[in-house]
C-alpha cells in the first residue's frame, strides 16, 4: 500500500488519474471497486443512471419492481446525504471532507468519461484505488 504525506495526496491522485485517463477497461475496474464499496447495487446504479438521463425502466423488470427500486435508490441517496451532514457536524469526519470528496469525484469523472481505447498499465489502476482508499480512511477520525 502506498503511504503518502498529506500534502502529496492531491498530486498523487491527479498523477494516477492522468496515467490511466485514456483506459476504458481500467475505468471499469475502478468503477467496480467503487460499486463494491458503496451502499448501492449495480442494478440500483443502473436505474439511477437511466433516470438521470431521462430514460425509463428496462424491459427485464416489472413496473412494480422498478418503482420499488427507484424508491430504495432515493431513500439511500437521502440517507447518505443526511449521514454526511451528521458525521461532519459531530466531528467524525474532517471539516474538509466534503470538498475533498467533490474534488475526487470530479477527477474520477475524467476517467469514466474517457472515450479512448488505449490501455494503461494495471499498476496505475491499483495506484488510483490505493490512493482513493487511503483518502477515504483519512477522512474519518474513527
Amino acid at each position: 500500500m502506498l503511504l503518502l504525506p498529506k500534502f502529496l495526496f492531491r498530486g498523487a491522485i491527479q498523477i494516477c488519474i492522468a496515467l490511466m485517463a485514456d483506459s476504458k477497461s481500467n475505468s471499469n475496474n475502478l468503477y467496480a471497486h467503487l460499486v463494491a464499496n458503496s451502499l448501492f447495487t449495480p442494478r440500483q446504479l443502473s436505474i439511477i443512471s437511466k433516470r438521470l438521463q431521462g430514460g425509463g425502466r428496462a424491459q427485464d423488470i416489472s413496473s412494480g419492481a422498478y418503482y420499488r427500486q427507484v424508491k430504495q435508490c432515493r431513500d439511500k441517496v437521502n440517507a447518505v446525504l443526511y449521514s454526511m451532514i451528521l458525521l461532519q457536524s459531530t466531528g467524525v469526519v474532517q471539516p474538509e471532507t466534503l470538498s475533498a470528496i467533490g474534488r475526487l469525484a470530479e477527477q474520477l469523472s475524467v476517467i469514466f468519461a474517457s472515450e479512448s481505447s488505449d490501455v494503461a498499465s494495471r499498476l496505475s489502476v491499483d495506484d488510483v484505488i490505493s490512493v482513493m482508499d487511503q483518502l477515504v480512511k483519512r477522512m474519518s477520525k474513527l
